[in-house]
């Protein structure tokens, strides 16, 4: 028979420290909609489910609190995600063992409907029917009804005569659950890992992460306090990686294979603590490398961290270091083209697995089979100018826009400050701004509000611009900018053509509706040859040897021929070494590098031609 407990009883007893949370137990997850149903299935008194207990007298890991070594713990296997939203309204704050991003104490509800809902401005700002669930549970209906004489008449009239409905909102506290356990004579606690993977199947999905997270901390009891310890650590340099992402990088670095079944399960705590040995320094170097040369100062920085796991896995398996300068901007290079194709947009683990296999199998210099992958994939490595037409800021070509003008070291327009740190690694520009305000546009005819907000008519500064600058037009205030911040407009590659900057004109306007001009500035700026300062990091179809690149020679319309150093880029079969992401030795690059460059596109580079590069200083 299971036991049963009423909700003011089990909260006292996580108060109490009685029950615990597992460290194999994953953090919290719930988003709002899941607590407000709980709440009010409570309020209704439907069953929400039970609750698993584990009851064991050896010494475990557990979470927030130390597991008594004398009596039993009581360590829970199903029901965190429900009693820690309970805790959270009852009580205002997290549970000892609460691990988590987001915990919601704003869920409102309405006397005279019976509907909950997180809090909305618009509709319950004045408005008496509205009670906050957290304010209420915590004082319980004694104490609010005492109260209801100092409140105004409005209010107090709406509530008194639903008293009878906010009693039953107080009745939660004695909403009762079925407890079940299960033993340490009965079970070993890998057993227990496996039981409470299958539980928690039906909620909340459980990810391959989490299970493997339960399966490591039943080998290793403190891997779990060792993934968080570590993610604090890099956090306060703007890096802090979660655990599936630490964990994927594990299974990587321990098995070859970050697929998180078959091998991995099978492999002993040993390998996996020897992995992590490994892994830390790898990361470290990683960190240093993004916010100091590739100039991305956190997660926020990247579409998707994903990208980060191969050139981890491979610098784990060469002791934390890249062999030379060449492979370490090769692979900064790599995972900025990873990033911009969305290399693992689709069957992510299948591609993450090709990846991983190649920089694990001893190649010292694996990124042309890294590349090679993403022409098979896309067709192409290089940027266009459509590419950009019409982005967004949340797209993976937007990432890149923000890297590259922090390498061509782009200064606030207003204030004179560099967007990014190189010394800290630290970005200060995080304000994007409108060159061409919507106000400005409209006025002028456009309505597209797409391509008003795209990343061609979008800049970085380090605050908000002046207000009479957002509501100017560019030829009001470009001047003055172009003034006073010499080379900024060119930093964030803004056409120095004035023409462009008055909307108002008809042939200005017609090239800003039919082609952003910024998107053929910016195709320009990144595309032409380099100059101090330029960035071989980013070239795209440059050569394994330093010096030497591929240059895009348009032949006509849709048809250019690849050349390097002014030679054709074929190369022979004694020729020696790989040529970027052309392949083996002997091969002719590939087709896509032949591109399909309009003659519009190749006549906004210098001299008609286009050095593949990306983020190229003027």
């Amino acid at each position: 028979m299971p036991d049963t407990r009423q909700v003011h009883e089990l909260l006292a007893q996580v108060d109490r420290g009685e029950i615990l949370l597992p460290e194999f137990q994953r953090g919290y997850v719930w988003r709002r909609d899941q607590v407000r149903g709980l709440v009010q299935s409570m309020y209704r008194r439907h069953p929400t489910g039970h609750l698993l207990i584990w009851k064991t007298y050896k010494p475990s890991k557990v979470r927030g609190a130390k597991a008594s070594e004398e009596g039993s713990s009581l360590l829970l296997l199903d029901g965190q995600q429900r009693l820690t939203s309970l805790y959270t309204l009852f009580e205002g704050k997290p549970p000892p063992f609460y691990e988590g991003e987001s915990l919601f104490f704003d869920l409102h509800f309405n006397v005279q409907t019976q509907e909950f809902r997180f809090y909305q401005k618009s509709q319950m700002l004045n408005n008496p029917a509205w009670v906050s669930v957290h304010d209420f549970l915590g004082q319980g209906l004694g104490t609010f009804v005492s109260g209801l004489h100092t409140m105004a008449k409005e209010r107090r009239e709406t509530l008194e005569p639903n008293l009878a409905r906010l009693a039953d909102l107080d009745g939660i506290r004695n909403y009762t659950y079925a407890v079940d356990h299960v033993f340490d004579d009965d079970y070993t606690v890998e057993e227990i890992v496996g039981i409470f993977n299958r539980v928690n199947s039906a909620g909340t999905s459980l990810t391959k992460a989490d299970l493997a997270i339960a399966h490591i901390c039943s080998l290793w009891p403190e891997a779990r306090g060792e993934f968080r310890a570590f993610s604090a650590k890099p956090g306060d340099n703007g890096f802090p990686f979660d655990l599936d992402f630490l964990v994927r990088c594990l299974a990587g670095v321990a098995t070859g294979s970050v697929l998180l079944e078959g091998s991995f399960l099978r492999t002993p705590a040993e390998t996996l603590q020897d992995g992590w040995a490994r892994l830390q320094p790898a990361l470290e170097q990683l960190v240093g490398v993004l916010r100091h040369e590739a100039l991305v100062s956190s997660p926020r920085d990247l579409p998707t961290t994903t990208m980060l796991i191969p050139a981890t896995v491979y610098l784990a398996r060469q002791d934390g270091r890249f062999p030379n300068e060449t492979i370490r901007r090769r692979f900064i290079r790599w995972m900025l083209l990873a990033a911009l194709w969305a290399r693992y947009s689709g069957s992510a683990e299948t591609k993450l697995q090709q990846d991983v296999a190649l920089v694990a199998n001893g190649d010292p210099d694996p990124v042309p089979e890294l590349e090679a992958a993403i022409l098979r994939e896309r067709g192409r490595v290089v940027l266009e100018e459509g590419d950009l037409d019409r982005a967004t800021v949340i797209s993976a070509v937007a990432y890149l826009v923000r890297i590259v003008a922090r390498h061509r070291n782009a200064r606030d327009w207003f204030t004179g400050l560099h967007v990014y740190d190189r010394a800290t690694g630290r970005s200060a520009g995080g304000e994007r701004h409108h060159v061409f305000p919507k106000k400005v546009l409209e006025q002028a005819g456009m309505t597209d509000s797409r391509r008003i907000n795209a990343v061609a008519n979008r800049v970085l500064l380090t605050r908000k611009a002046p207000l009479e600058i957002r509501k100017s037009s560019p030829a009001d205030y470009l001047p003055h900018v172009h003034e006073t911040q010499p080379d900024a407009l060119r930093a964030q590659s803004v056409p120095l053509d004035t023409e462009l900057w008055e909307p108002q004109r008809r042939a200005a306007l017609r090239r800003v509706r039919d082609l952003p001009a910024r998107n053929r500035e910016r195709r320009a700026t990144w595309d032409r040859g380099a100059g101090e300062g330029d960035l071989p990091l980013l070239s795209i179809g440059a050569s394994s040897r330093p010096g030497e690149n591929a240059v895009v020679r348009p032949k006509g319309r849709g048809r250019c021929s690849l050349r390097r150093n002014g030679e054709p880029c074929r190369r022979r079969a004694d020729d020696g070494g790989r040529h970027g992401a052309a392949g083996r030795k002997g091969a002719v690059l590939p087709s896509a590098y032949r591109g399909r460059l309009s003659r519009r596109a190749a006549g906004a580079g210098a001299g008609g031609g286009f050095a593949a590069r990306v983020g190229a200083r003027q």
